[in-house]
């Protein structure tokens, strides 16, 4: 993937197919730490401690048809190769955090993209998901509620 615009596609629809009704979506900038953080969160039916544990691991996937797991291991390894770390929370029930750490200026950090088109995207075929999304990035705090 060449923009976090894209994982944030692809994490949403992991969400959606989880059966999230609601997303949390954050791109956040620490200027002390130096680092922007990438984090979806969804109140679809989450995962045990082992999926969880492995859900980052190349072709590891929940779904049935159609896919074969790579999403969340692309999503580490753009983290780690910008200096930072992905982080996976989650409980059966209880929805799931995935929560992407990078050195906001590291060389290999994907630029964003385009945001817009990305939130538009998930909207537009997602009419009924209920969203909060947070972008704090380059001295601005922009937020915005689709409410369902």
């Amino acid at each position: 993937m060449r923009e976090l615009a894209d994982h944030i596609l692809d994490l949403a629809e992991n969400s959606i197919r989880a059966g999230a009704k609601n997303l949390r979506i954050g791109l956040v900038e620490d200027e002390a730490a130096g680092t922007l953080t990438l984090e979806v969160a969804d109140d679809g039916r989450g995962m045990t401690e082992e999926q969880a544990k492995n859900a980052a691991k190349p072709f590891v996937t929940t779904k049935t048809v159609g896919s074969v797991g790579l999403g969340l291991s692309l999503m580490r390894q753009t983290a780690e190769q910008s200096g930072g770390r992905l982080e996976i929370e989650s409980s059966p029930g209880g929805g799931t955090v995935v929560r992407a750490i990078m050195i906001k200026d590291h060389i290999d950090r994907p630029p964003v993209g385009d945001l817009n088109a990305t939130l538009m995207a998930i909207i537009g075929a997602n009419p009924t998901l209920g969203m909060d999304v947070r972008i704090a990035m380059d001295g601005e705090d922009e937020r915005f509620t689709a409410a369902r």
